[in-house]
């Protein structure tokens, strides 16, 4: 069986039209920068909105008042909601990059208030930038 050395080629990313409108460097892209070949940069949230979000799913509910607070500034690109109250009940990734300050679109959804008998007003949000969460528990 013929064999030969490899010389081009590597797990880097190829193009990434999101963030530089071409190819990446090595030492760029080896430096953890995130590569979406289907659009645009995106920007992650995570956000506390208090107790248990999903009774809050309707048109008039808190989730899409929340929803319609962020897309002033940035497109809703995905979001996922959790049924429990924890640090993180409502995910969501964002575009363009850097349509929200993480303090101004955290005082932005407090400013709501309450929504549909729902308060807004000690939501917490931070950027936790790209990750993929799990919610499986562990049987015990």
């Amino acid at each position: 069986m013929a064999q030969f050395t490899r010389t081009n080629g590597d797990a880097q990313p190829v193009f990434a039209t999101d963030v530089l409108n071409g190819s990446l460097p090595p030492s760029t892209a080896a430096n953890g920068t995130t590569t979406n070949l289907m659009g645009p940069g995106m920007q992650f949230f995570g956000m506390d909105l208090g107790a248990a979000p999903t009774s809050q799913l309707g048109v008039n509910g808190a989730v899409a008042a929340v929803l319609q607070c962020i897309e002033q500034k940035a497109t809703a690109m995905i979001y996922s909601v959790s049924a429990t109250a924890n640090v993180t009940n409502m995910s969501i990734a964002t575009y363009p990059l850097d349509g929200w300050v993480t303090a101004d679109l955290q005082a932005a959804i407090r400013l709501l208030g309450t929504v549909n008998g729902y308060d807004l007003s000690g939501a917490t949000v931070t950027n936790v930038g790209f990750r993929l969460a799990s919610t499986a528990t562990s049987a015990s």
